[in-house]
C-alpha cells in the first residue's frame, strides 16, 4: 500500500488545514516581522498582550461550544440538527455579548494595574470584535462537524489578510499606527473571514429557528468543562507573558513575546493533526482504547516529524532568526528563544492528550490538569521571575511543562495503555516511510 493511500483521511483532509496553517503562518511572521519594525519594542509590548488576550478569549469561547457541538452533531439524527445548531449560536452570542460588555469597562483596570492606557483603548474596541467573531466562530465550527476543511481554511487565510496588508502599507510608509488604527485592524480582519464563511457554510445553515431546548444542558454541561480548560490551557501558557509585563516592562515583554511567538512556529503541526484528530476520536466509542492509543502515538509521531526538525534549528541558530524574523533590537533575546523552543517539544503531547480526553467525553479530567499546571505555572514563573528576571520566566514555564508531560502520560497509560515511547517509534516509523516513498519517487524521474 503507498504512503498517500495508507493515510488518505490525513493527507486529503490536512492538505487544507495545512495550507491554512501553514499560510497563515507565512502572514504572521511576515506582519509579525512589519510591526516589530514599526511599532517598537514598548507598543509592540502592547500589541503582543492584546493577541494574547483575545487568543485566549475567543478559544476560551469558542470551546465552550465547539468540541460539545461536535460531538452531539456526529452522534445525533438529522432531525435533531437544527435545534442543535440553533442552541449552540445562542450560547455562544450570548457569552460574546458578555465579555465585549466587559472590554467596553476594562479601560480603568487595565490603566491602573498595567499602566497601559494604549491596551485598554485596543480592549475598549475589541468588544465590537468579539459580537462578530461569534458569528465567524459559529460558521467555523459547523464546518468542522462537516469534515469542510477547505471552508475552514480559506476563512483563516482571508481573515489574515487585511492585518498583513495594513502592517505592509504602514511598513512601506514608515507610518506608526495608533492603537485605534491597530483595533480597527483587527475588527476589519474579523468581517473578511466572516463573509467568506457564509459562502462555504450558507448550505449547512438552518435558517428557520428552532429552539433546541434539549440541547442547551448538553451542550453547556460538556462545555463547561472544556471551556474550563481552555481558559486554565491558554492563561497557562500566557502567565508568562502576563507576568513578565506586569513585573518587567511592555519592553521587556515584547521581547519575551517575540521569543514566544517564533517558539509556536514548532506547535504548528500540533494545530494541524489537533484539528484532524478530534472529529476522528469522537466517532469512536469509548471503550475502544486500542483505536484511541493508536491514533494517540500516530498522530503525535507524525507532529514529531515536523517538530523536531524546528526545534533542532531554533535552539542552535536563535541570533539569526531572532536578526530575520524580529530586528537587531530583539537578538538579545536569543537566550530565551533557546529556552521556549523546548515548549513546542511538549506541546504536541499535551495538546493531543486534550484532544483525546475531550473526544472520548472526558472534558473533566482534560480541565483539572490544566486548571493544576496553571496554578503550578504562577508559582514557578513568579520565583523564576524574583530570581533570575525574564529567563527565569522562560525556565518557570519549562520546569511546568515537565511535570504536565510526565502527569499526563501516567493517565493516558492507565487509561487507555498509551506509552509515550511509541510515538518515537511512530516518529522513526513515518520518517523511514518518507524516505522510502522518496526514494521510489527518485528512481520513477530517472526511469523516465
Amino acid at each position: 500500500m503507498s504512503i498517500a493511500k495508507k493515510y488518505s483521511y490525513w493527507v486529503n483532509s490536512g492538505k487544507y488545514t495545512a495550507i491554512w496553517k501553514f499560510s497563515t503562518l507565512f502572514m504572521n511572521v511576515i506582519t509579525f516581522m512589519m510591526l516589530t519594525r514599526v511599532l517598537g519594542p514598548d507598543e509592540f509590548g502592547v500589541w503582543g498582550l492584546f493577541t494574547l488576550i483575545s487568543s485566549v478569549v475567543e478559544m476560551a469561547r469558542t470551546a465552550l461550544i465547539r468540541n460539545a457541538y461536535i460531538r452531539f452533531s456526529n452522534q445525533s439524527t438529522e432531525d435533531e440538527q437544527p435545534g442543535l445548531q440553533w442552541a449552540a449560536f445562542i450560547i455562544n452570542l450570548a457569552i460574546s455579548g458578555v465579555l465585549g460588555i466587559i472590554f467596553l469597562l476594562s479601560g480603568y483596570p487595565v490603566i491602573h494595574w498595567l499602566n497601559s492606557p494604549s491596551l485598554a483603548i485596543i480592549l475598549q474596541w475589541y468588544a465590537l470584535s468579539i459580537i462578530l467573531s461569534a458569528v465567524f466562530a459559529h460558521f467555523e465550527m459547523i464546518l468542522n462537524a462537516k469534515l469542510h476543511f477547505q471552508g475552514v481554511c480559506w476563512m483563516y487565510v482571508i481573515r489574515q489578510a487585511p492585518l498583513l496588508l495594513i502592517a505592509g502599507a504602514s511598513f512601506m510608509f514608515n507610518y506608526k499606527l495608533s492603537p485605534t488604527e491597530l483595533s480597527l485592524m483587527y475588527l476589519l480582519s474579523v468581517m473578511a473571514g466572516l463573509l467568506i464563511g457564509y459562502k462555504y457554510v450558507f448550505h449547512y445553515l438552518y435558517r428557520r429557528f428552532s429552539s433546541g431546548k434539549k440541547w442547551y444542558l448538553p451542550v453547556f454541561h460538556f462545555g463547561k468543562h472544556v471551556f474550563g480548560t481552555n481558559i486554565s490551557a491558554q492563561l497557562f501558557r500566557g502567565t508568562d507573558n502576563f507576568l513578565t509585563f506586569k513585573f518587567l516592562g511592555s519592553a521587556t515583554s515584547a521581547f519575551y513575546s517575540a521569543c514566544l511567538r517564533i517558539g509556536n512556529l514548532v506547535d504548528l503541526p500540533s494545530q494541524v493533526f489537533g484539528d484532524l484528530l478530534f472529529p476522528k476520536v469522537a466517532k469512536v466509542n469509548d471503550s475502544d482504547t486500542g483505536s484511541i492509543k493508536y491514533m494517540y502515538e500516530r498522530t503525535v509521531g507524525a507532529i514529531l516529524v515536523f517538530s523536531i526538525p524546528a526545534l533542532t534549528i531554533l535552539v542552535l541558530f536563535p541570533t539569526p532568526i531572532l536578526y530575520v524574523l524580529a530586528g537587531k533590537e530583539f537578538i538579545v533575546a536569543a537566550p530565551i528563544l533557546r529556552i521556549t523552543a523546548f515548549f513546542g517539544f511538549v506541546l504536541p503531547f499535551v495538546k493531543q492528550f486534550g484532544t483525546v480526553m475531550d473526544a472520548t467525553g472526558n472534558p473533566d479530567i482534560n480541565f483539572r490538569v490544566m486548571l493544576t499546571a496553571f496554578v503550578v505555572n504562577i508559582f514557578t514563573n513568579l520565583a523564576g521571575i524574583y530570581y533570575l528576571g525574564v529567563q527565569g520566566a522562560a525556565i518557570g514555564t519549562c520546569t511546568t511543562y515537565l511535570l504536565l508531560f510526565v502527569f499526563i502520560h501516567v493517565l493516558l497509560k492507565r487509561k487507555f495503555g498509551i506509552k509515550w515511547t511509541n510515538t518515537f517509534i511512530s516518529c522513526f516509523q513515518l520518517y523511514e516511510e518518507l524516505f522510502r516513498a522518496f526514494k521510489v519517487q527518485c528512481k520513477k524521474m530517472i526511469t523516465r
